[in-house]
């Protein structure tokens, strides 16, 4: 893969049109596609579905596109990094590329592992002339002499030795996203397992699980049922590829990455009988002395944490509470009078009923938010896709 590929396919896939890239670029629309077409045959890989009107990232494509933006992304500190060391400036060179242009990162490497142009060169199938031009122009990009050029002998100079240092991994990296794109592209895949919580995630998936089978066909999707006292837990440990949760503060564990779902906002749920339940606003101080209900902390987790620091906050007794086991049991004991429960506008609309009140509360930090959540490092490969999917079913 070139710059040239590169740039090209870059852009397409980030304004998903030939034409808004062509004209991004300075290019005619055909010459985009060319260099788009020609990355797909030297690549293995179909990176695009193009109908009459749109174009669409295959899944394969959404990977290779969303791995590619960081590793240009690393590239570019590399070069940042790089530079602030001394080396010895190429005449008449300007700014450093700092898009990198793997074919000439591959020619280097195997300079760098045999010593020798011409050997390097039968590593890869080049030709030595064509081994030479690519390090002049990866030399030329980076303004800056990667090797000292003796008649028998080549070294690296001390810029060329930090450069390799850095971007040994990188290429690694490279090819490994590579390989797996082009797995994902041969129908082999995959699978994603997706741990949700409560109803409002129920009634969401099936629409989503059916928009992601459809772009990528090969995939496999299983859905678990997850409490929210493991949810992420079974995230970092592997045992789900992100999970449907909910999250009090902004605040989620280390390691975890989140895409907010929506927005949402505590309510005290109450009997209809209760004194308060004609209300339409309380503040939680107001509850002091009452019975609270609550779901067990082996289901609940880090619901129960708040619950009772809002308890310590507000002078409530935490004491008090009662711990149901499931949610239809808890909405039953306040239904039949036997307290009062904290829980988000939406989980009480899911278990609602004839005996059931929801009243505003008026205090602050009451506003929770519903997300899906995942790995920040070494997510399933298919998880861009499927988010893809889920920003334009929605719920």
């Amino acid at each position: 893969m070139d710059l040239r590929q590169l740039r090209c396919f870059l852009s397409v896939a980030g304004l998903l049109s030939f034409t808004k890239a062509a004209k991004r670029l300075g290019m005619t629309q055909p010459g985009v596609s060319y260099q788009v077409s020609s990355l797909e045959q030297a690549l293995s890989l179909k990176l695009f579905n193009r109908g009459p009107r749109a174009v669409q990232l295959t899944a394969s494509g959404h990977y290779f596109f969303s791995h590619l933006q960081r590793l240009c992304a690393e590239y570019e500190s590399v070069i940042a990094h790089c530079r602030t060391f001394p080396g010895e400036d190429i005449e008449g060179a300007g700014e450093p590329e700092t898009f990198p242009d793997i074919r000439q990162l591959q020619c280097f490497l195997a300079v760098v592992h045999r010593q020798n142009f011409t050997k390097a060169g039968e590593d890869i199938f080049r030709t030595q002339s064509g081994i030479s031009y690519q390090i002049a122009s990866l030399e030329k990009s980076l303004g800056r002499k990667l090797f000292h050029r003796a008649a028998r002998s080549i070294s690296l100079t001390e810029f060329g030795r930090l450069f390799f240092e850095q971007v040994c991994g990188l290429v690694a990296d490279y090819q490994r996203v590579l390989i797996q794109a082009q797995s994902l592209g041969a129908g082999a895949g995959g699978s994603l397992t997706v741990g949700f919580l409560g109803v409002v995630f129920m009634q969401m998936l099936p629409g989503l699980i059916r928009e992601f089978s459809q772009a990528c066909p090969g995939a496999r999707v299983k859905t678990v049922h997850v409490t929210l006292a493991h949810m992420f837990d079974a995230i970092l440990a592997g045992e789900i590829d992100c999970g449907f949760a909910l999250i009090f503060n902004h605040d989620c564990p280390p390691g975890i990455q989140t895409q907010l779902i929506l927005k949402d906002r505590m309510m005290a749920a109450m009997s209809v009988d209760h004194p308060f339940a004609s209300r339409k606003k309380l503040k939680l101080s107001e509850l002091r002395g009452q019975p609270l209900l609550s779901i067990t902390p082996a289901i609940a987790g880090v619901g129960v944490e708040w619950h009772r620091a809002i308890c310590e906050k507000h002078g409530l007794d935490y004491d008090l509470t009662e711990f149901s086991p499931d949610f239809p049991s808890m909405f039953l004991a306040i239904s039949m009078g036997s307290g009062i429960a904290i829980q988000p506008r939406r989980t009480i609309e899911e278990h609602g009923n004839a005996r059931l009140r929801s009243v505003e509360i008026e205090d602050d930090g009451m506003d929770i938010e519903f997300v899906v959540a995942w790995k920040a490092e070494g997510a399933n490969p298919l998880l861009p896709l499927f988010l893809q999917c889920f920003n334009r079913v929605g719920c």
